[in-house]
């Protein structure tokens, strides 16, 4: 069975960084290229994917890698038994059912999305085999998705003009890694992941795990200088912030230098993922720790960091918002919010892609705006229809 769904990254955390690199790749989404999203592990590349996906306002079909597909997999194949009766012409009485095997065909998740105009997330493309993927080409360039001959069906299907595919990828020197035909990336507009800068870092770890600001900013620093220290020019990644900081705050330890639980539990998620000998990442990290504790100065700059206004774009849907909230002055909206409330006001419903056009705004500008409306109980999502309809809740009409 085939899943179909809205998918929406929990608590999509949105800098500015974030929303320049979100508008890049939105932009080439709209005008109907498939996007490449490429970088290491740990720089958010499926969140961002399924974020955009989630902008384009389509059913996403999610697709993982992996080295054992087949072209079957990504386009389908034919499956199925069916059961029938057959009636013995020498005794009427008795009636047998029996299994018998018919070639069915059963879409495989590609080809659904290309026929109905879903948006392809393809995580991790590039842990496929290369002739695996080699369907991807005419449907990319041509528009034409090619199926096995059949004399039941066509051989191939037009692919659907929404049909959009977002690509994420890893270092072709991962383990289990493919390289990725030429043939391919031409037909991508790949964009390279940079490590996400410290105000990023910092507010996804507050959000993901409830640490105040300043522990995290300390977090980052250690495991930043601890991965720099052990590879040079390689990219901190997220994950061992996010568990050491989980296990910290679930279990009351304080994120300090010269706490010894905390320097314990730095100890085992990040030693354990240095290339370097056991020795010498400990004395490395030992060091760090140190340098924070003798150099008060140090710690104190890390405190530092100038604070933003930052939207935080969450994933409730209109069902788990409290009852409709207060009227709220515009004023106290954010720009985009504004318009885009004030405007509903006026006209009381409108689509995703007339409010664009009419405010002159992006879509991600759009959409965020919309989130953030839905979740202070202001608008609701009417889905009945496609696109969705957005309208004010009653008791924030204007009289």
């Amino acid at each position: 069975m085939t899943t179909v769904f809205q998918a929406r990254p929990h608590n999509f955390v949105s800098t500015p960084a974030v929303e320049r690199l979100s508008s890049r790749a939105l932009r080439y989404l709209q005008s109907g290229y498939s996007v490449h999203l490429r970088g290491p592990a740990g720089t958010g590349k499926t969140t961002l994917g399924l974020h955009l996906a989630d902008l384009l306002s389509r059913p996403i079909m999610v697709l993982f890698g992996d080295d054992e597909f087949t072209t079957a997999d990504l386009i389908g194949n034919q499956l199925g038994y069916t059961r029938k009766k057959v009636v013995d012409n020498f005794i009427h009485s008795v009636v047998k059912v029996e299994d018998e095997l018919r070639h069915n065909w059963v879409d495989s998740r590609l080809t659904l999305a290309c026929r109905e105009g879903f948006t392809l997330v393809y995580d991790e493309f590039n842990r496929s085999r290369p002739e695996v993927n080699n369907v991807l080409l005419s449907a990319l360039e041509e528009k034409l998705l090619v199926l096995p001959p059949s004399n039941s069906r066509p051989e191939y299907i037009r692919v659907h003009p929404q049909f959009r595919a977002i690509f994420t990828s890893n270092p072709e020197e991962y383990c289990g890694v493919h390289g990725t035909q030429d043939a391919l990336l031409d037909r991508l507009v790949t964009i390279n992941m940079p490590e996400p800068d410290e105000l990023t870092q910092q507010q996804i770890v507050v959000r993901k795990t409830g640490i105040d600001a300043d522990s995290a900013l300390l977090l980052i620093h250690i495991v930043k200088n601890f991965q720099s220290a052990m590879a040079k020019d390689s990219i901190s990644s997220l994950r061992p912030c996010l568990i050491i900081s989980t296990v910290c705050q679930e279990h009351n330890i304080d994120m300090l230098p010269e706490n010894s639980e905390f320097r314990e539990i730095c100890g085992d998620v990040l030693l354990a993922r240095s290339e370097q000998s056991l020795t010498e990442a400990t004395r490395e990290l030992c060091a760090i720790f140190n340098q924070l504790i003798t150099d008060p100065g140090l710690k104190q700059s890390l405190t530092e960091l100038p604070t933003q206004s930052l939207h935080l774009v969450t994933t409730e849907t209109t069902s788990e918002i409290s009852p409709i909230a207060e009227a709220v002055s515009p004023e106290l909206l954010a720009t985009h919010e504004q318009a885009v409330y004030q405007h509903l006001q006026k006209v009381g419903s409108a689509r995703l892609a007339e409010l664009e056009l009419t405010l002159g705004l992006s879509r991600f500008q759009v959409v965020n705006a919309l989130k953030t409306l839905i979740e202070k109980g202001l608008l609701h999502k009417q889905n009945s229809g496609a696109p969705s309809v957005y309208k004010v809740r009653t008791a924030q009409r204007q009289t």
